[in-house]
């Protein structure tokens, strides 16, 4: 059982996931919010910003997860922060060159990556991770 609400209003800044079983997964052309929060038992949030419609500023990621990951990818120029708790599961980014990560948090079983260089002044994606079992893995895109 999932319940999603995401109203096509532009006021609307808020997107809720909320899940027993099952993930969030947004690809293609769509309308994000300045903050995203999906919170299920099993299942992760799978978004692909690269051709969404993006919001002024940066946009916020909050996910806890009992089971279930988060695989992210950004277009160039965007800035984000992520929040993610995992029991099981972990973080995958995937950002443009010249874009610097900076990860924060705690893995106990699992790496993570501190940081990825950037350009000065550029886009800034912040990842802060709490997992049992799982870690960040960052890729830039090709």
């Amino acid at each position: 059982m999932e319940i999603t609400k995401n109203t096509a209003s532009p006021a609307r800044r808020t997107e809720w996931s909320l899940s027993l079983l099952g993930g969030l997964k947004h690809r293609g052309a769509f309308e994000a919010r300045e903050r995203t929060v999906h919170v299920a038992a099993v299942g992760g949030a799978d978004l692909d910003h690269t051709n969404a419609t993006l919001p002024a500023g940066s946009t916020h990621l909050i996910k806890a997860a009992l089971v279930g990951g988060a695989e992210l990818a950004y277009p160039e120029g965007v800035c984000a922060e992520v929040d993610a708790f995992s029991l099981f599961g972990g973080v995958d980014l995937t950002v443009p060159a010249g874009t610097t990560v900076e990860v924060s948090g705690f893995s106990l079983i699992g790496g993570r990556y501190r940081s990825q260089a950037g350009e000065p002044g550029g886009a800034v994606v912040r990842v802060r991770a709490y997992s049992l079992v799982g870690g960040v893995k960052v890729r830039q895109s090709q």
